[in-house]
């Protein structure tokens, strides 16, 4: 499971909906894609059967802060490729970090529903999920107190801002880089 892949994957269908969701007049979707000049006017009267899923994948974009789908989609690529931890495994649980609190979790959804409910940050193991507090986070060297993980929303497996977790994603695979040097 490449988690930058799975992602990308996650926007896709969430475009996808945010279309549908327009085309049937939904108002909270019919805001979002006033983002983009073509739909930006107050008195927009553009028939909703205009929209096209371009449309929708280019507010995607922006709202996880890039200017264009391409973009995003680049970036996702890059970090597949080229991040150690685009397949996750164990390295958001390393070996001698039990004595934390922390909720499993086999289903994201399930886990997603706890995050939302309360605090905590959401992280990858294996086919898993768990749920830990802010020092779990500030131990394995992703400090909670970095504003980008307000930004995705404390959600490592989906979250809320692409550039953001892109930027957690090199500080972390720093820390892993140096726990490993000091062995």
């Amino acid at each position: 499971m490449n988690i930058f892949r799975q992602h990308h994957e996650f926007l896709k269908t969430e475009g996808d909906i945010l279309l549908k969701n327009a085309r049937l007049g939904d108002a909270h979707a019919l805001l979002r894609l006033q983002q983009l000049p073509a739909f930006a006017a107050p008195d927009n009267t553009a028939p909703a059967d205009t929209l096209q899923l371009k449309n929708a994948l280019h507010v995607i974009a922006l709202e996880n802060g890039y200017p264009s789908w391409n973009e995003l989609k680049a970036a996702l690529d890059s970090a597949a490729e080229s991040s150690p931890l685009a397949v996750p495994g164990e390295a958001f649980y390393p070996k001698g970090y039990t004595t934390y609190w922390n909720i499993w979790f086999a289903k994201y959804s399930q886990a997603k529903k706890v995050l939302d409910e309360g605090k905590g940050y959401l992280l990858p193991y294996k086919h898993q999920y768990f749920i830990v507090e802010e020092h779990f986070v500030d131990s394995i060297g992703i400090p909670h107190t970095m504003p980008e993980w307000e930004a995705i929303g404390r959600d490592w497996v989906h979250p809320r801002r692409v550039k953001e977790w892109l930027r957690l994603n090199s500080v972390y695979e720093r820390a892993v880089d140096a726990r490993r040097e000091k062995g």
